[in-house]
Order: structure tokens, then C-alpha cells, then sequence
């Protein structure tokens, strides 16, 4: 008998168990299924508070299985002697109690324990339910079963029970974060039990919050030619079973040239899918959440060049790695594993992620999903164009010729710093003793950037006045949206934001506090390499820096991959609205080499070294001191796409070029702003690890899923 700590959900099991189940009656009547066809239907339907328990075989061994709100549970029954058998068949003759006490207590607690040798599965866990009469033909996906099974009036035959589910592998120390497949085969005689069971699995799969986001249609673009070329053997190969597994209606495009991707995206009709996959490396996503954007764009009926305010896309974005070194899906997950990314599209559930404009004097540029540089990867993305016939190596090669020429460029930079917080990187860094908060799943610093939707900024405005104003001052005005000058000027919104600060701590009101205007004419302090310190009201301030720098980076992300686990920027959180700037000064290759160790060791910290400044800003604008942006630098060129590009854009070997998303960007003037959480991506993660606790020190509780696991903290 499976053990419990909770008696009562033996009692309402047991209860339910004999009201709805079927009488095991060799010589029943025709009018007799039908009936229970219809109370077996009934139960389907009823709310996810039932309780289902039976006796299952599995690998021709008894359990006992129970079904009982989001949880699937199942524990070997164990050999008794025939004392402990007639203890318990005395105990088991004792009445059941009363539906009013059931509703008591489960109202009282929802929560429930289990035994140490239970195994516990949430219902957001499972991908899919299949029954058949054989073994093989219950493994089968839904779309290849045979549905006379439990259709209608006709007599079920299946006794088989399938449930594919997913599962973390949080005790792995160096892989934690990976998901794999599981599944598991129940067998039961009575084929009526079998379809009770299948159909009440299905109504819980479809009523959970999580169950109802899943994908049943889906666009997927493949890029053959990104990364070591194996896109396409990688969608057939490992993601294509899993989808048909989960029943999912894919539609498959191969891509063929640059840029068909955000074509395809702003020209056709999306109406009747629930998602956009894609299939490749960083470029790739970048095109995707470019086209998604631009084209939420043109429905509202928005400039493109100067919108008002940047949209929020309707459909999420799904991400399988297939590129050189997929920085956005290791971010996302905390591994670039295939399956683990395509489960995630399986699972459903649903995260925001930032995304960051970039943009010149004049029109907007592209956005950006993870990392904009200057300098040193600039040079790399620039440099290896020219060897494409080198595949990925043109990255190393490209790397190291960069990096042994050590160039630096003069450069200035005007941010809005965010406030001294302990969970915020500022500059110095190496003033602040504790280390800033590591973005996990159930992050609270993005659970609070979520709810602050409706605050997002304008990128440029449509005020008349302020068009005046840029025209005068065209290099030193920055424009404000309608909606958040409103916010500012008006005392009610004030009084309002400040009712809520109460309520939070220091932290979570930086990410609540209005932006101010950056103000006309601001004066530069000459000969200063750190800049000047604007005050403003509150506690913003317009920082200022000038200097000769080996790199830029403004680091949406964390930037993490296989070879740099922890990422150029470690602290960097998904969807919390902000982004890092990481400036490296120009300094010996010996110091280099010591940021390069730092930024691929999973112990180093690169704000621990003293040519290095990260700072923590919404927005920054870049411009170069020793030239002047003229109209031959508005251009965009190079790319990582298939077909070449046959432009003659050269920039002068004194200036570097912007790495945008591996995309070379030849703006000397930039302003990068991000947005907080302006898509959705599938994810669950990143998990970090936690040390498994030891068999029999306490009984395992239920986990919400196995995303909060109970061997992992998946917090902070």
C-alpha cells in the first residue's frame, strides 16, 4: 500500500474511486457502458480538486497510482505479511468520512506530503497522454493513434497508458539546467480505468494556467547555412520528433538568403499560428525579434524610422540553437542543448525578455537581443566577413589578429545612471563589498519589471515643441513620450508612484522611478577621463565618460556560451528593463589576457579588475571625439548571412565597427536604449544548482513543478 502522510486523500481516493469506476461485471449490457461512457465523461470535465487511485502495472510491477489536483504520484506497492495484510484490511473497513469534511480540510490546505519513496509529477510537466492496445501503439504520437479508443458509445480496448513528460536533471552539478524527455507506461486490465484516466490527464493538461499558453501551431524558419551548417539535420533530427510527440502543427520554411526571415515576417499572414520558432544561431533570433517588432509596428500604424513609442509583439518567440555559439539560448536556459530548448517550446510557459534599440541622430536602426560592442568585437565581426570560407574558425582567426594589434579608440559616452543599490553593478564596482543579484527563474528583480509594463519609454517623441528644440540642439536633446512627461509634471502620478515605493524596497523602486529629461547644454567637464556628475532631481544623474578604449559592449544579456559560462556580463538580468555597459580601457595585452581568463572562467568576476567599468543604465549614447558623424556613416553593412554583400562600405581604420548581434553596424554616433521585457520567449530557467538533499532527513513535499524542484532553490 502506497503511504501517505495525508489520510484523507486515501479516504476521498478510495471514495471516488468506487463512485466512479466502473462494476468489474464480465456480462455487461450495452445500456450499462453507454451509461458509463457518460459518467466517465462527466468526470473528465469536473474540476482538477478530484481524486483519482488505482492499482497500475509497471514493468510487470504493481503500483498504486494517484491522481490528485496537479499531481501525478506512483509508489510500488510492497510485499506484506499476512499479519500487517489483516491490520490493514481492519483499518481499510473503517467508513469513509463525509464530502462536507473532504471540502473542509483540502479547502484548509491544498498542499499535501507524500512518502519518501513516492515519485512526484506536476501536471505542467507532462507534454502529452497517449493510450493504445499495445505497448508500442500507446508511444506512438496523438496524430498516429487510432481515436476509436474512447469515441463515442464504443466499448474502449486500450489498456496501455503513456505519459511523456519532462524532467530537469537538477542533481547534475555542471548541468542542471539541462531537460530531457521521459515517459512512462502504466498497464491496466480494465480498459474503462485506462480512458477514465486518459481523459481526466487531458481536461487538467487543458485547465492548467500553464497548459493553456501550449503551442498547437507553429511557423519555424530554419537557417542552413548559420553555424557549422547544421540547422536542417538538427531540426529533423532532434526537434522535429519531440513536436510531433506533442501534437503540434509545424510549418517549416528553409531560409535561402539575408533577410528573407523579417520579409516573410512583414509580409504574410500570422493570424493562424500561436508562435514564431526559429532555427540558427544569434543572427538569426535577431532577424526574427526585428521582423516581429517592425511589423507590430506597421499594424499600429507607427514611423518607422521615428516611432513614437517601440510596440509590443503579439507571439512569442522560440529559440533552437544552431549557430557558432548561441549566447542568447545559453542566457535563456543556462545551456545550448537542442532538446532542453525544444521542451522548453513544449512546456509553454513563457517569459518576457528585454530587447534594446539602436538607433542614430536620425532614424532607427535595428534592435538589438543581446550584445552591441565597440571595438575589439567590433573588429572581429568586421574582419571575419572576409574569410567566410573559413566556416566558424574565421571567429578565432579574426579574434586573435584583433587582439594582438590592441587598438584603442577615443571615444565619449553619456548615460543615465541607475542609483547605488547592493544589488546593482555601479562604477567603481570594486567600492561595493556585496555582489549584485544573479538572474534565476522566479527572478524578483524581472517579476517586478513585468508588472511595469505600461511605464515603458518613448524612443523618440512627437511633441512639436520638443521637434523645435532637437532641431536647435540637435546633438545635446533628447525627447520624452507624451505619456511619461505626464507622469513627471503631473503631482497625482507622483503622489501615486510614491504610495507604491512604500510598499517596496530599495531595489524595486529604482526600477519604479519616473526618467527625468536630459537637460539642454550639458557642460562637459574638458581633460576629465571619468566625466562629470550631473545632479538631477532624485537620485539620477547624467554620467559622462571620455577616454581611449580597447572595448565597448553594451550587454543586454549575459552573454553566456559553452566557452564563457559565466557570460561578459554575469549580472545581467533578462527582463528587469536595463542593460550594462562595460567599458575596457586601452591597457598591455597582458591585461587583456587577464580579462579574457576572467570572462571564460566560471570563477572570475570581471569588475574585480581596475581597467574595467560596468555600469548599470537604461540608456547610453556613444559618439566618437575625434571626427564628426557625416551622412556616408548612415549605412549598415555586412552581415552573416549567406549571400554577400556588394557594397563598397569602408569605415576609416581610425574608427572601429559595432557588433550588433554578429550583424556590423558603421554608425560613429549611436544611442542604445532598452525595453524592458518586449518579448516573450519559452523558457524556464536559467536554474542554478543546489546540493541534493540526503535520502530519509525529510519526506519530499510536493513541488509547485519541476521548475521549482525541491533539490534545486531556482532563486537567488
Amino acid at each position: 500500500m502506497i503511504y501517505f502522510n495525508s489520510t484523507l486523500v486515501i479516504y476521498c481516493g478510495a471514495y471516488l474511486y468506487r463512485k466512479n469506476q466502473r462494476q468489474s461485471d464480465t456480462k455487461m449490457t450495452q445500456s450499462g457502458s453507454t451509461e458509463f461512457n457518460k459518467t466517465t465523461a462527466a468526470a473528465a470535465a469536473t474540476c482538477s480538486s478530484d481524486v483519482l487511485l488505482n492499482n497500475f502495472q509497471l514493468k510487470k510491477k504493481s503500483y498504486r497510482v494517484l491522481l490528485h489536483g496537479q499531481r501525478l504520484v506512483w509508489e510500488r506497492m510492497q510485499r506484506q505479511s499476512k499479519a500487517k495484510q489483516s491490520r490493514q484490511n481492519e483499518t481499510q473497513k473503517r467508513p469513509l468520512p463525509e464530502d462536507s469534511v473532504y471540502e473542509q480540510q483540502l479547502a484548509g490546505d491544498g498542499t499535501c506530503s507524500y512518502g519518501p519513496h513516492s515519485h512526484i509529477l506536476h501536471i505542467d510537466d507532462i507534454i502529452s497522454v497517449c493510450s493504445g492496445d499495445t505497448k508500442h501503439e500507446s508511444r506512438q504520437p496523438p496524430s498516429n493513434q487510432n481515436m476509436h479508443h474512447g469515441d463515442g458509445d464504443m466499448k474502449p480496448t486500450a489498456q496501455f497508458l503513456t505519459v511523456n513528460y519532462a524532467e530537469r536533471l537538477s542533481k547534475s552539478k555542471s548541468d542542471c539546467n539541462r531537460w530531457q524527455l521521459r515517459r512512462i507506461t502504466f498497464y491496466n486490465a480494465d480498459a474503462y480505468i485506462v480512458r477514465q484516466w486518459h481523459l481526466q490527464l487531458q481536461a487538467r493538461l487543458k485547465s492548467s494556467p500553464v497548459g493553456g499558453q501550449r503551442v498547437q501551431r507553429l511557423l519555424v524558419f530554419i537557417n542552413p547555412f548559420g553555424g557549422r551548417k547544421a540547422g536542417t539535420q538538427t531540426y529533423e533530427r532532434l526537434v522535429r520528433p519531440l513536436f510531433q510527440l506533442a501534437g503540434i502543427d509545424v510549418t517549416c520554411i528553409t531560409t535561402q538568403r539575408a533577410n528573407q526571415i523579417r520579409d516573410i515576417l512583414l509580409t504574410h499572414d500570422l493570424g493562424c499560428y500561436d508562435a514564431v520558432c526559429c532555427v540558427g544561431g544569434d543572427g538569426t533570433v535577431a532577424e526574427v525579434i526585428n521582423g516581429l517588432v517592425f511589423r507590430r509596428m506597421r499594424e499600429l500604424g507607427l514611423d518607422e524610422q521615428r516611432p513614437a513609442y517601440i510596440p509590443r509583439p503579439s507571439l512569442p518567440v522560440a529559440v533552437i540553437p544552431a549557430g557558432s555559439t548561441d549566447t542568447i539560448v545559453y542566457s535563456m536556459h543556462g545551456t545550448a542543448d537542442v532538446r532542453t530548448a525544444a521542451i522548453h517550446v513544449l512546456l509553454g510557459q513563457r517569459r518576457g525578455l528585454d530587447v534594446c534599440s539602436v538607433s542614430n541622430k536620425r532614424t532607427l536602426l535595428r534592435f538589438c537581443a543581446s550584445v552591441l560592442s565597440y571595438g575589439y568585437l567590433g573588429d572581429v565581426a568586421a574582419e571575419s566577413e572576409q574569410y567566410r570560407w573559413m566556416g566558424t574558425r574565421r571567429y578565432e582567426y579574426s579574434g586573435i589578429k584583433a587582439f594582438i594589434n590592441n587598438r584603442g579608440y577615443d571615444a565619449e559616452l553619456q548615460l543615465l545612471e541607475e542609483p547605488i543599490e547592493p544589488d546593482t553593478p555601479q562604477s567603481p564596482v570594486s567600492a561595493h563589498a556585496d555582489s549584485p543579484s544573479v538572474c534565476y527563474a522566479n527572478c524578483q528583480r524581472c517579476s517586478i519589471a513585468s508588472s511595469l509594463q505600461e511605464q515603458r519609454p518613448a524612443l523618440f517623441a512627437t511633441d512639436i515643441e520638443i521637434r523645435e528644440e532637437r532641431q536647435l540642439h540637435p546633438d545635446q536633446h533628447e525627447q520624452l513620450h507624451p505619456q511619461q512627461e505626464s507622469q513627471i509634471n503631473l503631482p497625482v502620478g507622483v503622489s501615486v508612484m510614491s504610495n507604491r515605493e512604500l510598499q517596496l524596497n530599495t531595489s524595486e523602486t529604482a526600477l519604479l522611478r519616473p526618467r527625468p529629461i536630459r537637460p539642454v547644454n550639458l557642460p562637459l567637464q574638458p581633460g576629465g577621463s571619468y566625466g562629470s556628475n550631473l545632479n538631477l532631481p532624485g537620485d539620477l544623474q547624467w554620467k559622462i565618460i571620455r577616454g581611449n578604449f580597447f572595448m565597448i559592449c553594451g550587454a543586454n544579456i549575459t552573454c553566456a556560451c559553452a566557452r564563457s559560462p559565466n557570460g561578459i556580463s554575469r549580472y545581467s538580468h533578462l527582463g528587469d528593463g536595463c542593460l550594462d555597459l562595460i567599458l575596457v580601457r586601452k591597457t598591455s595585452l597582458l591585461n587583456n589576457v587577464r580579462f579574457l581568463l576572467n570572462t571564460a572562467g566560471r570563477a572570475g568576476d570581471i569588475r574585480n579588475l581596475p581597467f574595467v567599468e560596468v555600469y548599470r543604465t537604461r540608456k547610453f549614447i556613444f559618439r566618437t571625439l575625434t571626427a564628426v558623424t557625416t551622412e556616408e556613416n548612415l549605412s549598415i553593412a555586412g552581415s552573416r548571412s549567406p549571400i554577400a554583400q556588394s557594397g563598397n562600405d569602408t569605415v576609416s581604420s581610425e574608427f572601429s565597427s559595432w557588433n550588433c548581434d554578429g550583424e556590423v553596424v558603421t554608425d560613429l554616433d549611436i544611442t542604445m536604449s532598452s525595453h524592458c521585457q518586449l518579448i516573450d520567449v519559452f523558457m524556464r530557467g536559467p536554474h542554478s544548482y543546489s546540493k541534493p538533499q540526503k535520502a530519509g532527513v525529510s519526506a519530499p513535499t510536493t513541488p509547485a513543478s519541476s521548475s521549482d524542484n525541491v533539490y534545486c532553490c531556482c532563486k537567488d
